[in-house]
């Protein structure tokens, strides 16, 4: 499965978005999926496919409870495919050795 293939991206609800660009800077230097709209004041979303999948920090961040994200059951079942198949643990005893 691509990263384009799982749904997983920040949603902002415009009501609830008070313009204070706490999503842009959490989320800023390193993915760069927000952007800032000068007209509005409020933070969009400008490339979602950036968004580490199963990453919420900007939700979290969000005092005001603006951001959302899809359903994650796509996502835990594509992780579940990944454990059952043993990629993960794979994937963890070469970090670690590194």
């Amino acid at each position: 499965m691509n990263r384009n293939q799982i749904d997983w991206h920040p949603i902002i609800d415009e009501d609830k978005c008070v313009g204070c660009g706490l999503c842009v800077v959490t989320c800023g230097e390193k993915r760069n999926v927000f952007g800032f709209n000068l007209d509005t004041k409020k933070a969009v979303v400008l490339y979602p496919d950036n968004c580490m999948v199963g990453c919420d920090n900007c939700r979290v961040a969000c005092l005001w409870n603006a951001i959302s994200f899809p359903d994650s059951t796509q996502l835990k079942q594509f992780v579940g495919s990944l454990v059952s198949s043993g990629k993960i643990s794979q994937e963890l005893e070469m970090k670690i050795k590194s």
